[in-house]
């Protein structure tokens, strides 16, 4: 790791420097470009126009004809959520930016004051970011969180108990904090090992650096955890700003959602050792050294929290949903023996800049609004949950 880490005021000056220099593909990146006409579905055609379809009270539930989505406001409100979590007991738990986790009851009521405040330094794209909860949670009931501060990125354990967090231990540091690109998603696997996204934290050659964890896929074995910042193993290198992890089901393969520089925004599949060449490689120009992607948007929509859906007896069953930020939209993508046979977007600037998306235990997809952030329109109620009912087969 590199020295200590500038005051926020410096960070906040390298913010602005590093936005001028960012492309379309990014989350920091203000733009959005109007979608194609092949691009839009009926859900897009038949909005509302302006900002009413923002404006909506809580819990109603928008019904579409056929066999369209149902979509239903949970919460508003929020303060830059950045990740959702299942419970087993069927509540989430949300994280918000600025350093709060909310909870959200079985019943979707967002409890009004936060279950903790997590110290943290909010520059840039910083502040509390990914949550886990562990797949023993009945036993151990552990939440992992990933949070910057002034010198380092850092993941945390917690125990939840009596709705509270307690017995923090940091069980990974090192990771280098920067004004942009401090990625952020944490993910337990089938394996039950924790896998963490990291971003080049505005350094490009630190992606390639096999000394630094920024830039990569990382993971921790569960007997790690007893450490106090254990240094994690590397699974995938050359990343740029990883956002989104996922497993696909009945499978072993990783897929992961990865801004690019200007445009070239990226889906992945991920192979452990393997380089997907950031900064030397990205877009169709990989070569024979570096992994390329399986999903690439050239002109850019910034693709955040991705997860695929079990959905059982739905037609979107099986397949990897993508939250995009500067596209405003939900990716819908089919996946067969690895490649996309579907790709399509749902909800295109309905509900603006979307952060993150993942499949309750009651069979329907939650997704996250980011308009608070500084980058999108906000009205009176973002952020906010959103309850998504997927369509029959």
């Amino acid at each position: 790791m590199r020295g200590p880490r500038a005051t926020a005021a410096a960070l906040a000056a390298l913010l602005v420097l590093g936005l001028g220099a960012c492309g379309g593909g990014d989350d920091e990146s203000p733009s959005t470009p109007a979608p194609r006409a092949e691009d839009r579905t009926p859900e897009a055609e038949s909005r509302p126009s302006g900002d009413a379809s923002r404006s909506r009270s809580s819990g109603e539930l928008l019904r579409a004809s056929g066999r369209r989505p149902q979509v239903e406001t949970v919460a508003t409100d929020l303060d830059t959520p950045w990740e959702i979590a299942f419970l087993p007991d069927g509540r989430a738990l949300v994280t918000e930016r600025p350093g709060r986790l909310r909870l959200l009851s079985k019943d979707g009521r967002l409890r009004p004051e936060p279950v903790a405040d997590v110290p943290i330094a909010e520059v840039g794209e910083g502040g509390l970011l990914g949550l886990a909860v562990d797949p023993r949670f009945r036993r151990n009931r552990f939440v992992y969180l990933y949070r910057t501060t002034e010198d380092e990125i850092e993941i945390s354990r917690y125990r939840f108990e009596n709705d509270e967090l307690r017995d923090e231990q940091k069980i990974a540091g090192g990771i280098e904090v920067g004004p942009i690109h401090d990625s952020g998603r944490l993910r337990f696997g089938p394996d039950e090992r924790l896998y963490i996204n990291t971003g080049d934290a505005g350094d490009a050659q630190l992606a390639q650096d096999p000394r630094s964890l920024n830039g990569k896929t990382l993971r921790m074995e569960p007997a790690d955890y007893r450490g106090d910042g254990a240094r994690p193993e590397i699974f995938t290198l050359g990343h740029r700003n990883g956002q989104g992890l996922d497993w696909q089901p009945g499978t072993d393969k990783l897929f992961e959602a990865e801004h690019g520089q200007i445009g070239n925004d990226e889906v992945n599949v991920l192979r452990e050792g393997a380089n997907y060449g950031w900064p030397e490689a990205e877009g169709k120009n990989h070569g024979r050294r570096f992994q390329g992607p399986v999903v690439l948007y050239e002109e850019g929509i910034a693709p955040s929290g991705a997860a695929f859906a079990k959905l059982p007896g739905s037609k979107w069953t099986g397949d990897l949903f993508v939250a995009a930020l500067r596209g405003e939209q939900l990716r819908r993508i089919d996946f067969e023996d690895g490649r996309a046979v579907r790709d399509e977007p749902l909800f295109v600037e309905r509900f603006g800049r979307l952060r993150t998306v993942t499949e309750g235990p009651d069979g329907a997809l939650y997704l996250l609004t980011s308009n608070q952030d500084g980058r999108g329109s906000p009205t009176s109620e973002d952020d906010r949950i959103l309850r998504i009912v997927p369509p029959a087969s």
